[in-house]
């Protein structure tokens, strides 16, 4: 009887901690990493070195956690980040007082912000949200929502990944606590024999 009492609490402690993780259900695939990769790069304008903040990064991971992007997809993102990266590199600008992206945008002129704009919306389209820039244009007032219109991010309030899934916490917890049952009972029954 007590095998098959432990072979039961092995059981399910097994089958709970290891159910299949799915795209759908919270992983970036190697394709969707190769624009994270890109992101996390950062850029060089005006010979000193930006990266996106925290919050930007974050909410470009929860998007890719939610969809599951096709290699063309990934590769049209890529493509235009690379472009826009590109492009700025190659304006001479001083941003020696900048101390962000953001302000060092600023210091680009307005037909580089256009363009970076361009390749910004299209690999926003690559990926199915819809980037929209403030009424003057600018870095600092930039909103993303995604296909059903809800919010991904904006600039300024990080936006919380909703949807979460518990069942794989909950299967774990209970796993744990019918193990920890099983342990209690087992020490119980070898002490009264």
């Amino acid at each position: 009887m007590k095998k098959v009492i432990g072979f039961i609490v092995a059981f399910v402690a097994v089958l709970g901690f290891a159910t299949p993780a799915s795209a759908s259900g919270g992983a970036i695939s190697d394709t969707e990493q190769s624009i994270l990769n890109e992101l996390n790069a950062g850029v060089t304008i005006g010979g000193k070195n930006f990266s996106f903040a925290a919050a930007e990064i974050n909410a470009a991971e929860n998007h890719l956690k939610r969809v599951d992007l096709t290699q063309a997809q990934a590769n049209e993102a890529v493509e235009n980040i690379q472009a826009a990266r590109t492009l700025v590199s190659g304006v001479s600008v001083d941003a020696s007082g900048a101390n962000s992206l953001g302000s060092a945008v600023k210091l680009l002129p307005a037909s580089v912000i256009s363009q970076v704009q361009n390749y910004v919306v299209a690999a926003g389209n690559a990926v199915g949200v819809k980037i929209t820039f403030g009424a003057n244009g600018t870095y600092s007032a930039v909103t993303i929502t995604d296909t059903s219109g809800a919010p991904v991010y904006s600039t300024g309030t990080p936006v919380k990944n909703t949807g979460s899934n518990y069942v794989l916490s909950g299967i774990t917890f209970s796993s744990l606590i019918v193990a920890a049952a099983g342990a209690v009972f087992m020490s119980r029954k070898n002490k009264l024999a």
